[in-house]
């Protein structure tokens, strides 16, 4: 009996042991001194979520993706207090309706609004760091799940319905007016909150969706699921756009989801518009 109580100790100790191995603890990056987390290799499948309805065409066809290569990747958006410490780019304290963003809004823990993805990936390289691709991003947002969302959306994500003083139905409020839709979140006080205030993903990661849309490097072209490699998709090679992921705090819901695609010309600022970094660490 106590031999065999003995192998269990054992087995349980080595296999605590293993697990730790496997997945090393957050790391803090001495450069941004923001935390990452480790972001295992392996594959998904990549586009529309089972059971959505209302997919873009450029979401399809859903296709298998491998991540050859683990990475670590910031918990959280880039906030505030990271860009203050960087101190190379000033960015607007308001925004075009006067809402207080970025140093004007008087909390570090925000994530930082209306970037360019040239600062976005100026900041990622000074860190250290890069801008994730499309496909690092969704894998990661995904974290083995493999529906629109990894929990019920309240629960993990800013956006239109719930970034303001008071509760609204965005999809209704946007069908309504959509031309007035931004000067109404306005008025009902919606904005970009303190990140890491909703639940995390099974990988430790917040805010994946809502809060802020994410640059990642990739440029965009419609039909690039089509044919894009089956390991360690980089986009393509040219483009007038960069794609952004995750939705936003003024975003309608159908637009909070992992596999949606919006795309921008890398120099607009625009208001909620944020990033986050991957890459290597010692």
């Amino acid at each position: 009996m106590t031999k065999y109580l003995f192998g269990l100790a054992w087995f349980v100790v080595v296999t605590i042991q293993l697990s730790a191995q496997t997945t090393p603890a957050p790391k803090t990056n001495p450069k941004d001194q923001q935390q990452y987390v480790w972001i295992a290799p392996g594959s998904f499948d990549m586009g529309c979520s089972e059971g959505v309805k209302n997919c873009a065409a450029d979401e399809s066809p859903v296709h298998r993706v491998t991540i050859s290569k683990g990475f670590w990747m910031a918990q959280a958006p880039v906030t505030v207090a990271a860009w203050k410490r960087y101190g190379k780019a000033t960015l607007p304290d308001v925004d075009e309706f006067g809402r207080k963003i970025n140093q004007g809004a008087g909390d570090d823990n925000e994530p930082v609004v209306s970037v360019t993805w040239e600062e976005a990936r100026a900041f990622c390289s000074s860190a250290g760091m890069r801008l994730p691709t499309e496909a690092e991003w969704e894998y990661a947002a995904r974290a083995g799940t493999k529906t629109s969302a990894y929990e019920w959306l309240d629960n993990i994500a800013w956006y239109a319905n719930n970034s303001g003083k008071k509760p609204i139905d965005s999809v209704e409020v946007y069908g309504l007016d959509s031309s007035g839709f931004r000067k109404k979140l306005f008025r009902n006080g919606n904005r970009p909150h303190p990140v890491k205030m909703k639940t995390a993903n099974a990988w430790s990661l917040y805010d994946m969706v809502g809060n802020v849309w994410e640059w990642t490097a990739d440029y965009y072209a419609p039909d690039y699921y089509l044919k894009s490699p089956g390991t360690d998709p980089a986009g393509p090679a040219n483009g007038a756009q960069r794609v952004l992921r995750g939705g936003a705090w003024n975003s309608v819901q159908t637009n909070v989801r992992v596999s949606y695609r919006l795309t921008n010309p890398p120099g607009d600022r625009v208001n909620s518009f944020g990033f986050r970094c991957v890459g290597d660490l010692p």
